[in-house]
Protein backbone atom coordinates (compact mmCIF):
# COMPACT_ATOMS: atom_id res chain seq x y z
CA UNK A 1 0.00 0.00 0.00
CA UNK A 2 2.90 2.37 0.71
CA UNK A 3 4.15 2.17 -2.88
CA UNK A 4 0.69 3.09 -4.17
CA UNK A 5 0.51 6.15 -1.91
CA UNK A 6 3.97 7.26 -3.02
CA UNK A 7 3.00 6.83 -6.67
CA UNK A 8 -0.16 8.92 -6.18
CA UNK A 9 1.79 11.71 -4.45
CA UNK A 10 4.41 11.68 -7.21
CA UNK A 11 1.75 11.69 -9.93
CA UNK A 12 -0.15 14.58 -8.38
CA UNK A 13 3.11 16.45 -7.85
CA UNK A 14 4.07 15.90 -11.50
CA UNK A 15 0.68 17.13 -12.72
CA UNK A 16 0.89 20.25 -10.60
CA UNK A 17 4.30 21.04 -12.05
CA UNK A 18 2.75 21.35 -15.50
CA UNK A 19 -0.42 23.22 -14.57
CA UNK A 20 -1.27 26.64 -13.19
CA UNK A 21 -2.13 25.26 -9.75
CA UNK A 22 -1.97 27.80 -6.97
CA UNK A 23 1.35 28.05 -5.17
CA UNK A 24 -0.37 27.14 -1.88
CA UNK A 25 -1.30 23.70 -3.23
CA UNK A 26 2.28 23.10 -4.39
CA UNK A 27 3.56 24.11 -0.95
CA UNK A 28 1.14 21.73 0.79
CA UNK A 29 2.29 18.86 -1.42
CA UNK A 30 5.98 19.74 -0.95
CA UNK A 31 5.48 19.94 2.83
CA UNK A 32 3.66 16.59 2.81
CA UNK A 33 6.44 14.92 0.84
CA UNK A 34 9.06 16.40 3.19
CA UNK A 35 7.13 15.16 6.26
CA UNK A 36 6.90 11.71 4.68
CA UNK A 37 10.65 11.68 4.08
CA UNK A 38 11.28 12.64 7.71
CA UNK A 39 8.94 9.95 9.04
CA UNK A 40 10.36 7.26 6.75
CA UNK A 41 13.96 8.17 7.64
CA UNK A 42 13.15 8.18 11.37
CA UNK A 43 11.61 4.73 10.96
CA UNK A 44 14.66 3.47 9.09
CA UNK A 45 16.98 4.82 11.78
CA UNK A 46 14.97 3.07 14.51
CA UNK A 47 14.88 -0.21 12.56
CA UNK A 48 18.61 -0.13 11.80
CA UNK A 49 19.30 0.72 15.45
CA UNK A 50 17.24 -2.27 16.63
CA UNK A 51 19.09 -4.59 14.24
CA UNK A 52 22.45 -3.19 15.41
CA UNK A 53 21.47 -3.97 19.01
CA UNK A 54 20.47 -7.52 18.03
CA UNK A 55 23.85 -7.89 16.31
CA UNK A 56 25.52 -6.77 19.54
CA UNK A 57 23.63 -9.32 21.63
CA UNK A 58 24.52 -12.11 19.19
CA UNK A 59 28.18 -11.20 18.62
CA UNK A 60 29.24 -9.13 21.64
CA UNK A 61 30.12 -6.09 19.55
CA UNK A 62 28.71 -3.71 16.97
CA UNK A 63 29.90 -3.83 13.35
CA UNK A 64 32.83 -1.61 12.46
CA UNK A 65 32.23 1.47 10.33
CA UNK A 66 34.12 0.00 7.38
CA UNK A 67 31.77 -3.04 7.40
CA UNK A 68 28.52 -1.08 7.81
CA UNK A 69 27.52 -1.27 4.12
CA UNK A 70 28.13 -5.02 3.98
CA UNK A 71 26.30 -5.45 7.29
CA UNK A 72 23.30 -3.54 5.91
CA UNK A 73 23.23 -5.73 2.79
CA UNK A 74 23.41 -8.89 4.91
CA UNK A 75 20.64 -7.82 7.30
CA UNK A 76 18.11 -5.98 5.15
CA UNK A 77 16.17 -7.01 2.08
CA UNK A 78 17.12 -5.22 -1.13
CA UNK A 79 14.48 -2.88 -2.52
CA UNK A 80 13.95 -0.99 -5.76
CA UNK A 81 13.01 2.32 -4.15
CA UNK A 82 16.35 3.45 -2.77
CA UNK A 83 19.78 2.25 -1.71
CA UNK A 84 19.67 0.52 1.67
CA UNK A 85 22.43 2.73 3.05
CA UNK A 86 20.74 6.00 1.98
CA UNK A 87 18.16 8.08 3.80
CA UNK A 88 14.99 9.24 2.06
CA UNK A 89 16.72 12.30 0.60
CA UNK A 90 19.32 10.10 -1.10
CA UNK A 91 22.17 10.85 1.32
CA UNK A 92 24.16 7.98 2.85
CA UNK A 93 23.55 7.23 6.50
CA UNK A 94 26.60 8.09 8.58
CA UNK A 95 27.66 5.28 10.90
CA UNK A 96 30.42 5.66 13.46
CA UNK A 97 31.42 2.82 15.76
CA UNK A 98 33.01 3.12 19.18
CA UNK A 99 35.43 0.15 18.99
CA UNK A 100 32.50 -2.27 18.89
CA UNK A 101 30.95 -0.98 22.14
CA UNK A 102 28.62 1.67 20.76
CA UNK A 103 27.64 3.58 17.65
CA UNK A 104 26.23 6.79 16.24
CA UNK A 105 23.88 6.45 13.29
CA UNK A 106 22.98 9.69 11.54
CA UNK A 107 20.95 11.03 8.66
CA UNK A 108 22.15 14.43 7.49
CA UNK A 109 18.60 15.38 6.56
CA UNK A 110 17.36 17.18 3.51
CA UNK A 111 20.29 19.58 3.21
CA UNK A 112 22.91 16.80 3.44
CA UNK A 113 25.05 18.93 5.77
CA UNK A 114 26.30 17.68 9.12
CA UNK A 115 25.51 19.75 12.21
CA UNK A 116 22.34 21.46 10.97
CA UNK A 117 18.87 21.40 12.52
CA UNK A 118 17.49 18.78 10.12
CA UNK A 119 20.01 16.09 11.18
CA UNK A 120 18.53 12.95 12.74
CA UNK A 121 20.66 10.84 15.09
CA UNK A 122 20.36 7.55 16.96
CA UNK A 123 23.04 6.34 19.35
CA UNK A 124 23.57 2.97 20.90
CA UNK A 125 23.48 1.33 23.20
Amino acid sequence: MGNINLAVVLLVGSLLTFTDAPEQIRKIIDDSIHAGQQIATAGDLRTISTMLDIHYFKHGRYPTADRFGAWMTANFKENNLKELTDDHWGHPYRYTDNRGKGYILRSLGEDGLEGTTDDMTVTGP
